[in-house]
């Protein structure tokens, strides 16, 4: 079959295409820079997919792109760091409803859009589940994904079979720019980690992620699934670091509040010049209120298992190593395994 992958040279659309294309079946994308793309798969050691110029937010390029597809996986969005709240809008639910809207026209059936957790966070994590309600947020990526929700869910009703994906923090080797959970990881490998209460983060590896979203894709029949990952404490997420790559990370006990208070003083900074922090009210408010959630057992019906973290973030910090997004000296365990040391 052939599907239409927009986001492609972003994290998930990327091993979304990726894993498409190892499966024998056509991939056409959808980007603005075909020069950085054509780059970006040449080191793949895979035919290079279609490819049509243009961008989510123009109604007529995206039609375009989807003429005689049979499934289109949305996976494009602007992510909470470094995006104006204009911008949020516009791409997270404008750019949702001109994908969506124009594969509905075309006929296509198989469609498959990648949301958040964020759209349906609660901090009691019995709450959070497939038939919650969008949670209402003052913060304006919340915002942003809650608004392309309603929208979705709207089409859902209307009997559209419209599947769409919650993942929690993604993370993985392979990350084309690095993402927000991937510059996170930089930055308390470089910065040290601050350590607050009991609480911890569910993360989920970005391939097992594209493997469920391919199997929705090539069969699926509509309906939400949450895939944040596999819970783990703030504690246990700096040991597993340690034990990896032989980065002792330098913690820092900090109570919730404080960061959280931190990330809405950044985000004022961030008004007036670039700061180069994963800081914000946003990730602050997930990362120290995140509870444990379910996942799908769609997962096991589709014969898909998460990886351990410890093997995760090993895949990821080697990764982030060889690329020269860490140095070897401060991961030695990595920078032995790859011979720099």
């Amino acid at each position: 079959m052939r599907v239409m992958v927009t986001g492609a040279t972003g994290f998930v659309g990327s091993h979304v295409a990726r894993q498409l294309q190892e499966a024998r079946h056509a991939v056409r994308l959808l980007v603005r820079d075909q020069t950085k793309a054509y780059a970006y798969y040449d080191k793949l050691n895979l035919p290079q997919p279609e490819m049509v110029t243009g961008d989510i937010t123009d109604a007529e390029s995206v039609a375009a792109a989807l003429a005689g597809c049979d499934a289109v996986v949305h996976a494009a969005a602007c992510a909470p760091l470094g995006s104006t709240r204009n911008e949020l809008l516009r791409v997270n639910v404008e750019g949702t409803r001109n994908v969506v809207g124009a594969a509905l026209h075309q006929g296509i059936r198989q469609i498959v859009c990648v949301s958040s957790i964020t759209a349906i966070f609660n901090e009691d994590g019995a709450k959070v589940t497939a038939n919650a309600p969008p949670a209402p947020s003052k913060l304006p990526y919340g915002q942003s994904k809650v608004e392309a929700e309603l929208y979705l869910r709207g089409l859902q009703e209307s009997g559209a079979a419209i599947s769409i994906v919650y993942p929690g923090g993604v993370v993985g080797p392979d990350d084309p720019r690095l993402s927000d959970s991937m510059r996170a990881l930089k930055h308390r490998i470089d910065n040290g980690f601050r350590i607050f209460g009991d609480g911890g983060m569910q993360y989920v590896d970005v391939r097992d992620l594209a493997a469920f979203i391919c199997s929705l894709a090539v069969k699926g029949e509509g309906g939400r699934f949450l895939v944040p990952g596999v819970y783990v404490k703030w504690t246990e997420f700096a040991d597993i670091v340690k034990s990896v790559s032989g980065c002792d990370l330098k913690r820092v006990p900090v109570e919730g509040w404080k960061l959280r208070l931190m990330g809405r003083l950044v985000d004022i900074v961030r008004k007036f010049r670039e700061v180069d922090t994963p800081i914000s009210a946003e990730t602050m408010r997930y990362a120290t209120l995140w509870p444990r959630i379910e996942n799908t057992h769609e997962l096991a019906a589709r014969g898909i298992t998460l990886r351990d973290p410890a093997q995760t973030f090993s895949d990821c910090i080697t990764w982030m190593v060889a690329e020269k997004h860490l140095d070897g000296d401060q991961c030695p365990r990595i920078a032995q395994k790859l011979g720099l040391l």
